[in-house]
């Protein structure tokens, strides 16, 4: 059983944009960085930018402008720029935790683990406490497989910020991984408890439930996915395999039906749906729908055609 949307990457920026305490000082060059930030705040980059700029431009040994510039182009997925300004804050304020920590955010977009790794411990050096650091780097780790040094982090983020949802839930998922499927419930559990919207923390649940074969408690969760994001697929696929399991052939029909009509390449779900025609007693049905996955690549379709089907 799939678990849905299993990797929920939360990469914190410490509000989109800030005021650092000890940075920028000047009248001048501080209106255009609270110019920058209303604007950047408001989705409007590049007018930010400009104002970043000409901040830079009046005094370029302040790093406040560099600072809110390096994130303000993260946004806009200008690493590389982002880096720049990162490097150039910490050579003027080498004792901020701030610009690591964001320059380890930007190399995780960048898909530099270890890069990033390196700048969320140097971040960690300056500031102990510092719970958005301890969370990013057991991310960084999870990506890099190894998921028993990540729940340690999640667990750190969670000893500093009790109250820490994304720490619940990507420790959930990391144990998850380590198929410790009972101490991923209970992560997944507070997630839920903290914040009930979040269909991801349902549908994982759900699989945790799903694997542990508490099918009926698995379906619940999978509905509450599903009611919270309708157009997710993934939930919903594991909705109809977990009726499946529970031989409601019936249910597990029309939950597939409802993916093929939103993806009519989806193979899996139309092999599946083949299935529970078959055990519903529509022999065409399922071979028709065998036919139609194995056309798009489904060897187990394939496989159920020439054993059931002329």
């Amino acid at each position: 059983m799939k678990s849905c949307h299993f990797k929920f990457l939360v990469l914190i920026l410490l509000g989109i944009v800030t005021h650092v305490s000890a940075f920028s000082q000047d009248p001048a060059q501080k209106k255009l960085i609270d110019s920058g930030i209303l604007k950047a705040k408001m989705g409007d980059f590049k007018q930010a930018l400009k104002d970043f700029d000409m901040a830079v431009a009046l005094d370029s040994t302040e790093a406040e402008p560099y600072y809110n510039r390096g994130i303000v182009l993260s946004e806009m997925k200008d690493y590389q720029g982002a880096i720049n300004d990162f490097n150039k804050v910490i050579r003027l304020k080498p004792a901020h935790a701030e610009p690591y920590y964001n320059r380890g955010l930007v190399r995780d977009y960048m898909k530099d683990y270890i890069g990033a790794i390196q700048d969320y411990n140097k971040a960690i050096s300056l500031k102990p406490d510092y719970a958005e650091a301890f969370h990013n780097m057991g991310l960084a780790k999870f990506d890099l497989g190894n998921y028993v040094e990540a729940v340690k982090d999640f667990t750190r983020a969670l000893q500093y910020k009790p109250d820490f949802i994304e720490a619940y839930y990507n420790r959930g998922l990391g144990r998850f991984s380590m198929h410790d499927l009972n101490g991923a419930l209970a992560d997944f559990d507070e997630a839920i408890k903290l914040d009930p919207s979040q269909f991801e923390y349902f549908s994982s649940r759900g699989a945790a439930l799903a694997a542990l074969e508490k099918y009926d408690e698995a379906v619940d969760d999978f509905n509450a996915a599903v009611s919270l994001s309708p157009a997710d697929l993934n939930s919903r696929m594991n909705l109809a395999l977990a009726y499946m399991y529970l031989k409601k052939y019936q249910e597990a029909l029309g939950e597939y039906t409802q993916i093929i009509d939103s993806d009519p390449l989806n193979h899996e779900a139309l092999a599946n749906r083949g299935v529970a025609k078959r055990y519903l007693a529509d022999e065409a049905g399922a071979c028709a729908d065998w036919s139609r996955a194995s056309q798009n690549g489904s060897e187990k379709a394939k496989g159920y055609l020439l054993k059931f089907c002329d």
